[in-house]
């Protein structure tokens, strides 16, 4: 297996892959947070629902920058562990 190739080739994806698919901490976080935004959305005039509406969003472009920033991490980690082991 030539996972470089694979990776180039687009036979990898690294963002099809969850950690969290049966993590029954995340499901569970998962659930209440949406129960939660679900109730605060009826209770919520039509301004104040545009406003939360661009927090989500504005929300998840972080959340997106910090997982970015924590998969360079973690690749480069890896790397350096590779390396460190073919000294």
């Amino acid at each position: 297996m030539d996972i470089l190739k694979d990776l180039w080739y687009g036979n990898i994806t690294p963002t099809e892959y969850s950690c969290i698919e049966n993590n029954a901490n995340y499901n569970e976080l998962l659930k209440v947070v949406t129960q939660n935004q679900e109730h605060l959305k009826t209770t919520l005039n039509d301004e104040q629902k545009d406003l939360f509406e661009r927090l989500l969003i504005a929300n998840e472009e972080f959340a997106n920058v910090i997982e970015l920033d924590c998969f360079k991490v973690g690749f480069k980690l890896g790397a350096s562990f590779t390396i460190e082991a073919y000294k």
